[in-house]
């Protein structure tokens, strides 16, 4: 075999822990506990109870759970409701440079097998960072940022990420591998379309990632073949989804495999947001709690962020002043940072209903204002926030590099907390501090399914 797709299998089938750098091990640990706990956060939610329900509708049988569920569920409903946990809130991690959110699908995928089968810590650590790093140096062969085709860059590589991390659990072959993501490529979908009208389907993305790469894989484990260029090829994935360039990266994908580690430059969430407006979130609640700003007082808002996102997060205006939804708050500028500075945080509680139609809220939402910010990079997630107060005051904060990216990263102990506020409610101080303690540890679990199934309200 030979070409890409082949290239990125032998790695996968071949990648072992005792190779693996600590530090991306235990970045690694980390990110899955932060998935535990954005999940669990998300689970009560209506959404959630309702993508369950579709799900249990269709797809029959049993065998797997969902996650922090006692109810014997097939495997597809299993990852399909995982994945719509890990999306719900927008609290999930992201990739900066390609803005796909790697670790969902993965560990939607991961952890309906998991419930299936008897699986060691060790084992799911490699089949999370397998799935993810590959997924991440896929999103970096394209320089053109997808969104602005139309597509959702999670939505779309994600099912590659759910195969190879699946298929990893499973102890699969390169031969295997190949023609499960040749099959992947062909259920390889996810359209923008919800980022106009705050529709809950792009909220659905990660699950049906997941679904296509169980689909995808038990194809394969059929005898059913797949392209081998499904990637670089005439008629592969880059030259039909972005076409017309001719500069896409394919060396991305293999270039240092093994050796310079992608997942490291996977962000964590301080904020359930699109990731562009977090810099904005920060130095909102700086001003406000550095100057004793009280919302009354308020002029004037303006906030630089990098232009590549003004289609997503800040146009059109009307509809960003007043979003729909409560997801649809979650990318919106102007509603972000009049709520962070009316509310002083923003966490798993924050575009609620009572926030969307408040009065104070939307009067700063109508001030808010954006311009271009040119030194937030493709690699760099920064901004600022000017505002300006009745008495004349005009005062500014700056962020260069968000908390939770490569150049701020958030400690341990900051995602430790960050579980904790998720689980509030949900889980029991016990409950949390076991599943905090047996992730830390989770290289020397012998078998994953008593975490997991310790995560049952």
């Amino acid at each position: 075999m030979s070409g890409l797709n082949a290239s990125a299998a032998s790695w996968a089938a071949g990648v072992t822990l005792e190779r693996v750098p600590t530090e991306v091990i235990e970045s690694t640990k980390l990110r899955i506990l932060d998935l535990i706990g954005v999940m669990l956060a998300a689970r009560p939610l209506p959404l959630v109870a309702a993508a369950r329900q579709a799900a249990l509708s269709i797809d029959g049988g049993g065998g797997a759970r969902i996650l922090g569920d006692t109810q014997d569920v097939s495997p597809m409903a299993a990852a399909f409701v995982n994945g719509v946990m890990t999306a719900v809130l927008e609290f999930d991690d992201t990739h900066i440079e390609s803005f796909i959110h790697p670790t969902a699908p993965v560990v939607s995928v991961a952890f309906a097998e998991v419930t299936r089968r008897r699986v060691s810590g060790a084992d799911l650590i490699r089949a999370v960072l397998v799935g993810s790093e590959l997924t991440c140096r896929l999103g970096r062969i394209t320089p053109v940022r997808l969104h602005t085709l139309g597509f959702h860059p999670t939505a779309v590589f994600g099912v590659f990420g759910g195969v190879y991390a699946l298929a990893a659990l499973r102890g699969h072959g390169a031969g295997l591998i190949a023609d499960a993501i040749g099959a992947a490529g062909s259920l390889s979908a996810g359209l923008n379309a919800s980022f106009e009208d705050g529709s809950s389907t792009k909220m659905m993305h990660v699950g049906t990632a997941a679904t296509g790469a169980l689909r995808a894989l038990a194809l394969a484990e059929a005898g059913i073949s797949g392209p081998l260029p499904v990637f670089d090829g005439r008629f592969g994935w880059f030259r039909s989804h972005v076409q017309g360039r001719d500069d896409l990266r394919f060396d991305a994908l293999g270039d240092g495999l093994g050796e310079v580690w992608e997942v490291l430059n996977i962000a964590a969430k301080v904020h359930p947001c699109a990731f562009t407006m977090m810099p904005h979130i920060e130095c909102a609640i700086v001003l406000r709690d550095r100057h004793a700003i009280r919302p009354e007082e308020i002029t004037g808002v303006t906030c630089r962020i990098g232009k590549r996102s003004f289609a997503t997060v800040c146009e059109p205006v009307a509809d960003k002043r007043r979003p729909s939804t409560t997801w649809h708050g979650r990318i919106s500028l102007q509603h972000t940072v009049a709520e962070a500075l009316v509310r002083g945080r923003m966490d798993k509680d924050a575009y609620a209903e009572a926030a969307l139609h408040d009065p104070g809220i939307n009067r700063i939402a109508d001030l808010v204002e954006y311009e271009d910010d040119p030194d937030t990079t493709a690699t760099r997630s920064g901004g600022m926030v000017t505002v300006h107060l009745r008495d004349g005051r005009v005062v500014s904060h700056r962020i260069d590099d968000m908390r939770g990216t490569r150049a701020n990263p958030m400690t341990a102990a900051d995602v430790i907390r960050k579980f904790r506020a998720n689980v509030d409610g949900v889980l029991t101080s016990a409950q949390a501090d076991s599943a905090i303690d047996a992730v830390l540890r989770l290289e020397t679990l012998e078998d994953v399914a008593p975490l997991l199934d310790g995560l049952a309200g």
